[in-house]
């Protein structure tokens, strides 16, 4: 329990430094407004709802979990700001946001609870310097939170101001966390909150935060669509032979080997302003693990020591390795079945890993091999600092799949009734099967280094799986063809701009 003195020295220093503290985040060091991620529009959405007095009852608690570094806390000092972010043409519909028509507070949780400092006890005393209450609230608030999980009591916290905010819309709470386990699985805020996920920089989007060079409006879903609603090869082939000439016009504008950078360096937002990236990106990167591991990981007090000092030689076995075999990585880690798989799921968890199964695999109790992807090609690399081994080379192609599949495949998931991710464990068999909805599949096939192009492994999963709609084999300097008219083969460049 802290004192009131305590509390009010704090309250008084924050207000105070606000302005300076996060000067940093929304400027670069010319003094230009920093870029602002996709996810920006979406929470500049929410809060004109805000303003405007049509917030549904769910939307007044919003919790963001990702990994560190992809701009959690960038994207909150964007939003204190959010007049200065907003575009010229948006203004109009956003008056009273531009006017501030409301109060505001940010608050870094990990400085609070570096006090001793509680939410409740720093709130409880915010209601009353401020002589309001948030049962009865009559003017707007915005409370934005970051790394909330440091307050062991978070998720009570944010559940109680929802219980007791229920007769009115006055309050909105954006509240982020680098410990997505926490995030996600908090169980205070079931049907009480709405939780999104900021992912690594796609392609697309480091493109326009590097050289604010953009994709036509609407290019990229259509892409994504096309994908998923073809309803044979020949279809497929005909949307995209009609995208070829918009994708290759955008290609062009672009600098040298921005492919490759992307690759290697630009997962995360804060290597934008890095000018000579080789020498510091991948340990920057790095530092990301680590801080997971030393922090996130240990919090949660499930592993023992001796298991988290091996976590970084796990990533190191899986980032330079074709597939995961989970005893083998017991045996070389000298660790139990049950503790590899617990941290594994941990790692999944927490945004870094995705995991692919096998075909099949829930029907099935064999310990088949798992298909482990990093959520960015720039951990795998960074992790290998930059050294690919020739049978790991088209993974980090896989890992963009993987964002991909995750960040916008997975949403469309009402739209088609369902959308699976899975991979074929057989030999010869594909890197990856959609199934959409109850009976459609689609077969993906990294075609890096493959002997045929990667044909072969998908009629051999195909065989495997009983049959599919349709294949479809990229490679990084594949021509966009149609082969025996079941299978697209192309260019891995018509994926980056999804």
């Amino acid at each position: 329990m802290s004192n009131k003195v305590k509390i009010e020295d704090f309250y008084r220093l924050w207000t105070s430094e606000i302005d300076k503290l996060l000067s940093g985040y929304i400027y670069d060091e010319t003094g230009e407004l920093n870029p602002t991620r996709y996810i920006f529009s979406y929470y500049l959405s929410i809060l004109e709802k805000f303003t405007d007095n049509r917030l549904e009852e769910i939307e007044k608690i919003n919790l963001l979990s990702g990994i560190r570094g992809v701009g959690k806390t960038t994207l909150l000092a964007q939003l204190y700001y959010a007049p200065k972010f907003i575009s010229s043409y948006r203004k109009t519909n956003c008056g009273n946001i531009v006017s501030q028509n409301y109060e505001k507070i940010y608050l870094d949780v990990s400085r609070l609870a570096a006090e001793g400092i509680s939410l409740t006890e720093f709130f409880n005393y915010y209601q009353e310097i401020n002589n309001i209450r948030f049962v009865d609230l009559d003017k707007k608030l915005l409370i934005l939170l970051d790394e909330v999980h440091y307050d062991e009591k978070w998720g009570l916290f944010l559940k109680n101001i929802f219980d007791t905010t229920k007769n009115h819309k006055n309050i909105l709470v954006i509240a982020t966390g680098s410990s997505a386990l926490r995030i996600k699985l908090n169980p205070d805020l079931s049907r009480r909150s709405l939780l999104e996920e900021l992912y690594p920089l796609k392609f697309n989007e480091y493109v326009i935060l590097k050289h604010n060079i953009f994709p036509q409006r609407g290019l990229s879903d259509n892409l994504i669509e096309a994908v998923l609603k073809s309803k044979n090869a020949k279809e497929l082939f005909a949307f995209y032979i009609n995208k070829q000439n918009e994708i290759s016009r955008y290609f062009s504008k672009l600098p040298p080997d921005a492919e490759k950078d992307y690759l290697y360096f630009g997962g995360f937002p804060f290597v934008l302003r890095l000018k000579n990236k080789k020498s510091i990106v991948f340990e920057l990167v790095s530092g990301v693990i680590d801080k997971l591991i030393t922090k996130d990981l240990l919090e949660m007090k499930k592993f023992r020591s001796e298991t988290i000092f091996k976590i970084k030689d796990l990533l190191y076995l899986i980032a330079s390795s074709d597939s995961t075999d989970i005893d083998k990585l017991c045996n070389t880690l000298k660790l139990d079945y049950r503790t590899v798989r617990g941290v594994l799921d941990a790692l999944v968890q927490s945004g870094v890993l995705v995991e692919i199964r096998s075909y099949g695999q829930k029907f099935v109790r064999v310990r088949k091999p798992i298909k482990f992807l990093f959520i960015s090609p720039s951990l795998r690399i960074s992790i290998l600092n930059g050294i690919l081994p020739p049978e790991v080379k088209g993974k980090i192609l896989e890992d963009y799949l993987a964002l991909i599949f995750k960040k916008d495949f997975q949403k469309k998931e009402k739209k088609h009734g369902g959308i699976e991710i899975m991979h074929d464990s057989s030999s010869g068999g594909a890197d990856f099967i959609l199934r959409i909805g109850r009976e459609k599949k689609i077969i993906i096939e990294i075609g890096f280094g493959k002997e045929n192009d990667g044909i072969r492994q998908i009629e051999n999963t195909g065989r495997t799986i009983g049959g599919y709609d349709y294949g479809i084999v990229i490679g990084q300097r594949t021509n966009l063809e149609l082969v025996r008219d079941k299978i697209i083969k192309m260019p891995f460049n018509f994926w980056l701009v999804m």
